[in-house]
Parts: C-alpha cells; sequence; structure tokens
C-alpha cells in the first residue's frame, strides 16, 4: 500500500487551506475499545473506513493467492464508535484518517496537516487515548515547481519516543529544508532546553537517520 505525498487542499466551511505535513501513524486501540480493524485488517489487501450516525463501517478486501483461482474477499464490519475510539480525534483537528496498513501491533494512519502547532496537539490526544503510538513518517513539502518539490522527509520508525518528537518538530519546523526555516536555538526555546541538549537530540536522531538523507 504505497504513497505519494503531495500538497493536499482541503475544503472548509467554503474555504480552502493547504496541507503541507504529511505522518503516519501507527497507532493500537486503548484496552476500553476493540477497533475491528486489529482483528481483520492484517490480511487485507485494501482496507476502507466510514464513520455514520455514531457508527464506524470498515469493509477489507482480500485478493487469492492462488494465481489460478481468481477470488475475492470482502468483509464488512460495524461498530460502535466510542469515546476511546481514535478516529474521531483526528476529525476534531480536521484531519481525514487513513488506514493504509495493520501490523501485529497497531494500525496504521496517515494524514494531511497544516501546520506542526496541529501536529503536536493531536499527537497528545493521541497518546492520552490509545494504548500505543509511534511516528512511522513524516514529510513537509513546502512548494511544487512542475513535477519537483521542496520536501523533507523521516522515517521515523527506529527512533525512540523523545526522539520521535524532537524529528517531528524539526522536520515541521523547517529544520531540514534548504535554507533551514529554524536554527537549533529556536527549536531548544520552543522546547524550554539548552541549545546543547537540543543540539545532542538532534544529533543522536540523526545518527539513526543518516544525515545525507536530508541533502
Amino acid at each position: 500500500m504505497g504513497t505519494t505525498e503531495r500538497p493536499s487542499t482541503e475544503e472548509s466551511d467554503g474555504t480552502e487551506e493547504t496541507r503541507r505535513l504529511y505522518v503516519e501513524f501507527e497507532l493500537s486501540a486503548s484496552g476500553a475499545v476493540a477497533c475491528p480493524l486489529e482483528e481483520v485488517g492484517p490480511d487485507a489487501d485494501r482496507i476502507d473506513r466510514q464513520s455514520s450516525d455514531g457508527e464506524c463501517h470498515t469493509e477489507t478486501t482480500r485478493e487469492s493467492d492462488d494465481e489460478a483461482v481468481d477470488t475475492t474477499e470482502i468483509r464488512h464490519t460495524k461498530a460502535e464508535i466510542t469515546s476511546e475510539c481514535f478516529c474521531p480525534i483526528f476529525f476534531e483537528y480536521d484531519c481525514i484518517p487513513k488506514v493504509i496498513e495493520v501490523t501485529d501491533t497497531g494500525v496504521v494512519i496517515r494524514t494531511f496537516l497544516p501546520d506542526r502547532d496541529r501536529l503536536s496537539a493531536l499527537i497528545d490526544d493521541l497518546r492520552e487515548a490509545t494504548d500505543g503510538l509511534s511516528l512511522r513518517r513524516l514529510t513537509r513539502v513546502d512548494s511544487i515547481d512542475g513535477e519537483r518539490s521542496n520536501r523533507a522527509t523521516l522515517d521515523l520508525s527506529t527512533l525512540t519516543e523523545t526522539e520521535q518528537e524532537t524529528a517531528a518538530m524539526a522536520v515541521a519546523a523547517g529544520y531540514y529544508e534548504t535554507p533551514r526555516a529554524t536554527s537549533v536555538g529556536e527549536l531548544a526555546a520552543e522546547l524550554d532546553i539548552t541549545k546543547s541538549a537540543m543540539s545532542q537530540r538532534l544529533n543522536s536522531v540523526e545518527s539513526k537517520l543518516a544525515l545525507a538523507a536530508f541533502r
């Protein structure tokens, strides 16, 4: 289930808002709710989800592995949306959650956001509502010139929680753009830590991700 990120323009109350941040989360439902996707999704080739009248409808499609037999299995599930469900949290931030994969440990959801302030608040709320949350990927796309765009992408799956938050903040703020849109000192001030401590955090992130990926 691959995806190509481009800035997304969404309508809200008759207006348009350009989304510059593409984010992939891997999260697991809280113990108070059983997300149907965690049970029916791991073997799916395609996952569709819609919500209506307080109910979550999911449809998973699985293609046959046998080339000699052309069969498709479609499973539909319906569940009540509760206050413990995590998808409604995305809606509170005017984000559309798109399920792109189900793993052994949770559900992978992608979404687009306009700025890092909304990203930080979304992460905080998701952490309170789920048993497990990690950022797998973050892309910031600043401009498109024909088929080329100015972007920075991080694969965050190998980082610790603190490193993920540091990396997300740095990319969203434009630290890895050329030229840089922010500095180590400005990032440190936002976290209320010293410039040296911020530099150490970034060095830890970059040692795992390879700085060359951003150049």
